[in-house]
C-alpha cells in the first residue's frame, strides 16, 4: 500500500476541498488510509439490500459478507441523490481478518465514520473480528461506549466504557482514536462533531488487541449483538492516531459532502422473481420449535409410497456445532410438503453420559432404498470433546459414523449401529457423512457421500456403498486430491453414462467457486478411476444440493454467490454437468445449506437454511414444477466442464 505525506493524503481523499497546513505536522510524518467506505460510490447491491462495500484504495480490503438485510437508501444531498447504508437492528456486514484480506491494525489507528442514529437504545457502529480480540464502538442506554479486549474474550455482548451522551435523529462526524502511550497501554479518545461543536471523551486503561477485520453495524463474531438502528454514510480507517485540529476539518469536508441527508421520494426498487404457478413454501422448522435452540443441516428424500422423510441436526442448547447437546431429528409429510408430521429424534445419545460433552450427533445424510422402500440415515457421532474440525484426535479416538434404519416408510427407526470400522482408513483422523443425502444407483447399489480428515488432516471427499442392502459398506478412494484443494460436504448423483458427478464444498486455495468431480467405472464400482477436478457456478463455500431427475436432468441448489451465504438458487443442466443454466433464486434472504428432492408427481422440493435477519432462524420447505427450472435462461458465459 501507498505511503504518503499528510498533506498529500487528505488532499487525496478530500480532492483540494480544504487546506489542511497543520496536517503533517499533526501527524507527526507520513500518513496512511488504511480502508474507506464511502456508501455513494462503494455499495454492491442485490435490489436495495447492500451484499458488499467497497474499500474506496482499491487494494482487497473490502467488506464483502453480510447477515440480515442493509439497506441502501436513496438520499437527497447537497451534491444531489445518492445512497447512504441503513441498518435495522438486525444487520451486520464485515471483512475477515484475514493476512490475504482485510488485515490487521496493530497499532494506533483512528475509525472516524459519519453517521445518523434511529436510536439511542443499543447497537454497535464497528468491532473488529473477535478471532483477534475486541475492538470497537457501541451505543447502550443513551451513551456511546467504546473498548477494546484480547482475547479469550468474555464480554462480547456486555458493556464497555462510557464516552459521550449518544444522539438520535441528527448527523454527526465520529473519531474513535486508538492510542498507545509509551508503556503499550491503549486508550480510546471518542470525539464528536455537530451543529453544537467538538466534544471529546477518554476510555482508559484497555489492554490492546489489533484491530483484525471490520464488522459494521453489530459485534464480530457468531450471530447478530445488539445491532445498530441507523444511517452510514462513510467511514474511514487510518492507521495513526488522528488530533482534534485534523479531525475538526475533517468532519467539515464529511459535512460540506453529505449535509444532512434526508430520504428521497425514489427508493432503490426491490428485485423480485414472481414465484410460478405452483410453488408452495413453508417454514417446517424454526429456532425455539419444541425447546430446541437451533436447527440446522437438513437432508430430505422421497420414499416409494410418496413420503417426504425430512432430517436434521436439532441443536438443543446452542447454535455451533459438535461437540455438544445435538440430536438427529426426523420430520414425516405425506401432502407433498403442505403439512408435517411431529419431530421425533432418531439418533438420540444420552446427553448426561459421564465425560461425554452433550454426546451429541449431527451432520446426516438420507438415503432411500427404492427397491425395499428401506429408509437409511447416517449421522457423525461425537462422544466427548471431538469434532468434524479441531479436536482431531488419534484415529482410535475419532468421531464415529452412525447408521440407522426404517422398514415402515418413516414410522419407527433401528437402534443406530456403527459403521466406522467398515469405511474409515485406520490412518485417518476421522470420517463422516456427506451431508444431505445420498443416492441409489441403477443396479441398486446405495451410495452415500462421506468426508474424512486423512492422516495428514486434510480434508477430504470420497463415498460410502453397499451392494447388499445397506447391510456393508465400503470406501471410495479420495475424489480431489488435497493438493488441488482440500473438499467436504459434497453431493453425488449419476449421470446417464453410469458415472458419478460429485460437487464438493471447497475448504482450502479455492474460493468463490464449486469443485466438481466425476468418477467413471464398469462392472465393479471399487475398480473406478476419478477425473481431474474442475471448478464452475459460484459458492461461498457452503454445502449444496445435487439431484438427478427422472426426465434426466441434474439440479444443483446453492447460496448463489461467491462471498456470501445468501439467495437460495436452483439450476440445471441437460447434458450432464458441463454447462448450467442460470437457473431460478428460490429465496433472496440469507440461506446456506440446502438439500432437494423430486416428489411423486415429477415437482421439486427443497429443504434449506434461511432466515429474515439470522441466517439459520428456520428450515424452509418450497415445492416448484421442474419447467420453472428448465425455462430459466442460459448461464452467460457458459462454463464447460472437463
Amino acid at each position: 500500500m501507498r505511503i504518503i505525506t499528510a498533506r498529500i493524503l487528505l488532499a487525496i481523499i478530500f480532492a483540494g476541498a480544504l487546506s489542511l497546513p497543520n496536517a503533517t505536522a499533526q501527524a507527526g510524518g507520513d500518513d496512511t488510509i488504511y480502508a474507506w467506505y464511502r456508501a455513494d460510490r462503494g455499495l454492491q447491491l442485490d435490489g436495495p439490500t447492500i451484499v458488499g462495500w467497497k474499500n474506496d484504495n482499491a487494494d482487497r480490503r473490502h467488506i464483502t459478507s453480510s447477515v440480515g438485510n442493509p439497506r441502501a437508501v436513496r438520499v437527497e444531498t447537497p451534491r444531489g441523490v445518492t445512497t447512504v447504508a441503513r441498518f435495522d437492528g438486525k444487520s451486520k456486514m464485515w471483512a475477515i481478518a484475514t493476512p490475504a484480506a482485510w488485515g490487521r491494525l496493530g497499532g494506533n489507528r483512528t475509525i472516524i465514520a459519519y453517521v445518523r442514529l434511529a436510536d439511542t437504545g443499543s447497537g454497535f457502529l464497528f468491532d473488529g473480528s473477535t478471532q483477534n480480540g475486541l475492538a470497537r464502538a457501541q451505543i447502550r442506554g443513551g451513551s456511546w461506549q467504546a473498548g477494546a479486549q484480547p482475547r479469550p474474550i468474555s464480554n462480547a455482548n456486555k458493556a464497555d466504557r462510557p464516552t459521550l451522551d449518544a444522539t438520535a435523529g441528527i448527523w454527526q462526524a465520529h473519531a474513535f482514536v486508538f492510542h498507545r502511550d509509551a508503556t503499550r497501554a491503549l486508550t480510546v479518545r471518542h470525539m464528536i462533531i455537530d451543529a453544537n461543536g467538538l466534544r471529546s471523551a477518554t476510555a482508559k486503561a484497555f489492554a490492546g488487541p489489533p484491530q483484525g477485520g471490520l464488522c459494521i453495524g453489530a459485534t464480530g463474531g457468531h450471530g447478530v449483538m445488539h445491532g445498530l438502528k441507523g444511517d452510514v454514510a462513510e467511514m474511514l480507517v487510518i492507521s495513526r492516531a488522528v488530533g482534534e485540529q485534523e479531525f475538526a476539518k475533517i468532519a467539515g469536508v464529511l459535512r460540506d459532502r453529505w449535509g444532512e441527508p434526508i430520504d428521497a421520494k425514489e427508493q432503490i426498487a426491490e428485485v423480485i422473481q414472481p414465484d410460478p404457478p405452483g410453488m408452495f413454501r413453508s417454514v417446517v422448522r424454526k429456532q425455539r420449535d419444541d425447546g430446541v435452540h437451533t436447527y440446522r443441516i437438513p437432508g430430505l428424500a422421497t420414499t416409494p409410497k410418496g413420503t417426504l422423510v425430512a432430517v436434521f441436526d436439532a441443536r438443543n442448547a446452542r447454535s455451533a456445532d459438535l461437540p455438544g447437546d445435538i440430536d438427529v431429528g426426523m420430520m414425516r409429510s405425506t401432502d407433498n410438503g403442505a403439512t408435517w408430521g411431529p419431530m421425533t429424534r432418531i439418533i438420540d445419545f444420552p446427553v448426561d453420559a459421564p465425560g461425554k460433552n452433550g454426546n451429541g450427533v449431527g451432520d446426516p445424510a438420507v438415503l432411500v432404498d427404492e427397491k425395499t422402500g428401506a429408509i437409511f440415515v447416517i449421522a457423525m457421532w461425537s462422544p466427548g470433546t471431538r469434532s468434524w474440525v479441531g479436536n482431531v484426535v488419534s484415529p482410535d479416538k475419532t468421531v464415529q459414523l452412525v447408521l440407522t434404519k426404517s422398514t415402515d416408510d418413516g414410522l419407527t427407526w433401528s437402534a443406530p449401529i456403527d459403521i466406522t470400522p467398515q469405511v474409515k482408513n485406520p490412518v485417518w483422523a476421522n470420517c463422516f457423512a456427506g451431508p444431505g443425502k445420498g443416492i441409489q444407483l441403477r443396479d441398486g447399489t446405495l451410495v452415500f457421500p462421506a468426508q474424512c480428515w486423512d492422516e495428514n488432516n486434510r480434508i477430504c471427499s470420497f463415498f460410502i456403498w453397499s451392494s447388499h442392502g445397506g447391510v456393508t459398506w465400503k470406501p471410495s478412494s479420495i475424489a480431489v486430491s488435497p493438493d488441488f484443494a482440500w473438499t467436504g460436504e459434497s453431493q453425488v448423483a449419476q449421470l446417464d453414462d453410469g458415472s458419478l458427478l460429485l460437487s464438493l464444498r471447497p475448504q482450502t486455495r479455492v474460493k468463490g467457486q464449486r469443485i466438481w468431480a466425476r468418477y467413471e467405472w464398469s462392472g465393479d464400482l471399487a475398480n473406478g478411476k476419478w477425473g481431474e477436478p474442475w471448478l464452475d457456478l459460484p459458492d461461498p463455500r457452503c454445502q449444496a444440493s445435487l439431484i438427478s431427475h427422472p426426465s434426466g436432468a441434474l439440479l444443483f441448489s446453492n447460496p448463489a454467490m461467491p462471498n456470501q451465504r445468501r439467495n437460495m438458487t436452483v439450476r440445471a443442466s441437460t447434458d450432464g454437468g458441463r454447462t448450467w443454466n442460470a437457473g431460478r433464486r428460490i429465496d433472496p434472504r440469507p440461506s446456506a445449506y440446502s438439500c432437494m428432492t423430486v416428489l411423486k408427481d415429477g415437482s421439486i422440493g427443497i429443504l434449506y437454511e434461511t432466515g429474515d435477519t439470522y441466517l439459520y432462524s428456520t428450515l424452509t420447505f418450497a415445492r416448484f414444477p421442474l419447467e420453472w427450472i428448465m425455462t430459466a435462461p442460459p448461464e452467460t458465459p457458459p462454463k464447460n466442464a472437463k
